[in-house]
């Protein structure tokens, strides 16, 4: 049993507190102090009750928050690969026994019995040390991407989409001409984090990518959509940026009418990714015409959620890439830090705010 100062929420109720608790769920003897710590929606939908499928650990009634961590090494405990002060990023899913969990694809878990730090019935990583094993570890490679590493959590699901979208691309020729994705479109819904971990991503595999909302944004992101080759467009007032058609859409926003909207645009043999998850959007109507439409034009929607150990590992690699290019602006897109006991990240989200923090060294 571990003693921590921590963040807690009594899932799904919702709610949170900022004190010490007993950790009794924790597996491996690495110990490990947190350094940060990403809030997403995921953690202001628990806070705020709306997420139905989250759960305390069993016997417990709270659940500490936490999936997106950075970590570093107190004491290595067994390991024969980690040394004290090491860089880690954990992994959230912890495996089943489903057949996909015994090959470490908890990400693509058959039966539901997967947990998630976090957010599922296993105590997460908003709290000042924790224990784990070294198989659900990953040692950055570089100290010095110590300031932007907590992104390696978000962006490992971008790595996993990457996957499915690799594979399901097979069912047709998919890239142009030259054999490459040059001149193919990718539009990206949604101006958060995850929406330019994707945009940057694609527009990387040669995409003319841009990212879209229904409103326009701060100078921030103009700026970092023009260092990555991204466009932007405030689709409420200009949709005539895409009636040329889209090869692939991502949505990161759950919106249902904004995602069919832009279904509707999709070119023969399109690809929409689907990875927001938003239970509290208003419902919209589908018609025989999209049907028809998604028949005709050989459509294909799908929904991705979480990683692989394997796409940590390619996360932290595309990191480091975007990290040391001249100027990068790639730490732009964290806008803000919070102390721990500073809760009001669950509740207040600035207009400007991309990327918010809790710093805990």
């Amino acid at each position: 049993m571990q003693k921590t100062e921590g963040i807690a929420t009594d899932a799904p109720k919702g709610g949170s507190t900022y004190g010490d608790f007993e950790i009794v769920d924790d597996q491996g003897d690495i110990e490990l102090q947190t350094l940060f710590t990403g809030v997403c929606g995921t953690d202001r939908g628990m806070v705020a009750g709306h997420l139905q499928f989250a759960y305390n650990p069993k016997g417990q009634s709270n659940i500490i928050l936490g999936h997106e961590a950075l970590g570093k090494v107190i004491d290595p405990g067994s390991s024969t690969s980690l040394r004290k002060g090491d860089l880690v990023v954990p992994v959230v899913r912890r495996p089943g026994d489903c057949v996909n969990c015994r090959i470490g694809r908890q990400d693509n878990c058959s039966d539901g019995e997967k947990h998630e730090a976090g957010i599922t019935g296993k105590n997460g990583f908003m709290r000042r040390t924790f224990y784990d094993s070294e198989e659900f570890l990953v040692k950055v490679p570089d100290l010095s991407m110590k300031d932007y590493a907590v992104l390696t959590e978000p962006t490992k699901n971008v790595m996993k989409a990457l996957e499915v979208f690799g594979i399901v691309s097979k069912r047709s020729v998919f890239a142009a001409g030259d054999s490459t994705y040059r001149g193919k479109k990718c539009t990206v819904i949604g101006t958060g984090p995850e929406a330019f971990l994707y945009a940057m991503s694609f527009s990387d595999l040669g995409f003319t990518t841009h990212i879209t909302n229904r409103h326009p944004v701060d100078d921030n992101r103009l700026k970092i959509c023009e260092y990555f080759n991204l466009g932007f467009v405030d689709y409420s007032t200009d949709m005539g940026t895409f009636d040329q058609g889209i090869d692939v859409v991502v949505d990161t926003s759950g919106d249902p009418g904004t995602i069919f909207t832009f279904y509707r645009k999709l070119n023969n043999n399109g690809i929409m990714l689907l990875f927001g998850t938003n239970g509290k959007a208003q419902p919209t109507s589908v018609s025989g015409v999209d049907i028809d439409h998604m028949i005709e034009r050989n459509l294909t929607i799908l929904g991705t959620v979480d990683a692989a150990k394997i796409h940590y590992i390619q996360a932290l690699e595309k990191l480091s890439q975007w990290g040391n290019l001249p100027n990068s602006p790639l730490k732009k897109l964290i806008t803000s830090l919070y102390d721990p006991q500073d809760e009001t990240v669950f509740t207040r989200r600035n207009p400007s705010e991309i990327k918010a923090v809790i710093r805990w060294d």
